[in-house]
């Protein structure tokens, strides 16, 4: 009896279980942790979730960041990729010295497009995964534009409901390609280095900067779109057709953070998504990580991601950080390095070196003061709900947005990365974020804010998918707009037709006054 009525519980809990693909390359830990989150997520609500990753970097394969999820498909990459593919580790190392801006946006990734590229072919020369993706039957499909091979590939297995989510904040070509406005005047783009008020100069180089994105992401869609219907078939839609129509776009904002821009019903914000706060909060330090929080009265943790490696950082950079450090004898600083090479800092005793580090437990510490960062959007989201001042050194990419993003509410201090070279600029930098209680009051009046937000992330990702599951897609929500002409969609029409009435009006009433003064008969009286 009590075997029937589990059977029956099974059953009833499985009927509303959706089946859903989450596809999600392997080149970036932060974003394949962020789709990851999305399938843990909906693996826990009940939904049968398969996480799809094609190899695209072999280095990343490790740092898939599923968890609860079990049913991980992973697309192995074949001979020919590998013998054709470059190490995208190889080329990160330049972005420490490289400046990147409008003259080089669109050119810059070569290395991670081409790599996108290698990875759709394989993943589409792969006909067994495409069999059993499409025996599957699945009801919704999730995709991040960082590719839109997977867009393709969904829509040959016949999945109809698509949701567009992205790991950053929003992707410049995205947001234009589902006909949300993006405004250059004060709205910073994707990779812009200012905020949200510019001189005329700053908003030149954003919309010039948001230009350079568009073309190196629409180039990339546009190979892909031919990859696959290489495999596909010629009747499968171009991306430019298929992206618009997704009946949700999940983006890794959060409102209460991020710069205010106008976005389509479409757009669900769900920043934040990848810190789990509660298993975050459970999280407790080794006794080797404790002892090492507990050597001095203040500790501060530095790492600038796992893409852009500290090992890397010029030596004359390195230098000016070590002199710094030296100035503080009373703080720890855990420093993430990745090589044994530790010569260059013999004899400096309060660093505690490591190639690996618990990032979050570490935060989650009361006895670390402070946190030095690249800024990108998992370390800005995670010091953002856990309350921890911070000392932002932007080295590419959305990192410059992301750190300006944050400054605004005053818990975080914002530096250019080369003056890691000037000790003095350094040094005062570190003081500030160790030593004024300004910065602690107002990272942790954020993070209560945070907390306390009336619509959770994973909330909002359960019910939207569902949503979508059930009703979608939603092609009467699709903008417009994105369908308008330069012209018509900024009105230039209309303002050009009211400037030639202004201007035929202020005409006429010129040349009607003159006539009227030139029929005046005016007289001259000469005085004695």
């Amino acid at each position: 009896m009590i075997i029937q009525a589990f059977l029956l519980l099974f059953c009833v809990l499985n009927v509303n279980a959706y089946n859903i693909l989450v596809y999600s390359p392997s080149f970036g830990g932060s974003h394949t942790n962020f789709m990851a989150r999305l399938a843990d997520t909906l693996t826990e609500a009940g939904h049968n979730v398969t996480f799809l990753i094609p190899v695209a970097d072999e280095a990343r394969k490790g740092q898939l960041g599923v968890k609860k999820t079990k049913d991980v498909v992973i697309v192995e990459q074949d001979d020919e990729m590998r013998s054709q593919i470059k190490p995208i580790d190889d080329d990160m190392a330049q972005y420490w010295t490289t400046e990147m801006d409008s003259s080089n946006a669109d050119t810059i990734f070569n290395v991670f497009t081409e790599a996108m590229q290698l990875s759709c072919n394989n993943f589409m020369r792969n006909k067994e995964v495409f069999n059993e993706m499409k025996s599957r039957k699945f009801d919704v499909g999730i995709f991040e534009p960082v590719s839109v091979c997977g867009l393709g590939f969904m829509n040959a297995i016949g999945i109809e409901k698509i949701i567009m989510a992205s790991s950053c904040v929003m992707y410049d070509g995205a947001v234009a390609a589902v006909g949300e406005p993006l405004d250059f005047s004060y709205v910073p783009g994707m990779m812009s280095k200012s905020g949200e008020k510019m001189t005329f100069f700053e908003r030149l180089e954003n919309y010039r900067m948001s230009m350079a994105s568009y073309r190196m992401q629409y180039g990339m869609w546009d190979e892909e779109t031919e990859i696959y219907r290489k495999y596909l078939g010629n009747h499968i839609p171009h991306w430019r057709d298929l992206m618009p129509t997704s009946s949700v776009f999940f983006t890794n904002s959060i409102p209460y953070i991020d710069f205010p821009r106008t976005v389509t019903q479409k757009t669900v914000p769900i920043g934040g998504i990848s810190v789990d706060i509660q298993s975050i909060r459970s999280q407790k330090l080794s006794i080797e990580w404790s002892t090492v929080l507990d050597e001095r009265p203040f500790n501060m943790l530095i790492s600038f991601g796992s893409m852009v490696r500290s090992m890397d950082m010029p030596v004359e950079w390195r230098r000016g950080l070590l002199e710094a450090i030296k100035s503080e004898p009373n703080v720890t600083f855990i420093w993430k390095y990745e090589n044994d090479d530790l010569e260059w800092a013999k004899g400096v005793r309060n660093i505690h070196f490591s190639k690996w580090v618990p990032q979050t437990a570490l935060l989650n510490d009361d006895r670390l003061t402070a946190f030095m960062t690249h800024g990108g959007l998992g370390s800005t989201n995670e010091i953002a709900h856990l309350g921890k001042p911070a000392l932002m050194l932007p080295v590419f990419a959305d990192q410059d947005r992301n750190a300006n993003m944050l400054a605004r509410h005053g818990g975080v201090k914002v530096i250019h990365k080369s003056e890691l070279a000037k000790t003095k600029t350094i040094k005062r930098a570190i003081q500030s974020i160790l030593h004024d209680e300004q910065y602690k009051k107002n990272a942790e009046k954020l993070a209560d804010l945070l907390t306390n937000q009336p619509m959770k992330p994973k909330e909002q990702v359960i019910k939207y998918t569902e949503f979508v599951a059930e009703f979608g897609p939603f092609p009467q929500m699709d903008s417009h707009g994105r369908k308008l002409g330069f012209i018509e969609r900024n009105l230039l029409d209309i303002y050009s037709v009211i400037g030639f009435t202004y201007l035929l009006v202020f005409s006429l009433a010129y040349f009607v006054i003159r006539l009227v003064l030139n029929r005046i008969p005016i007289k001259l009286v000469k005085k004695d």
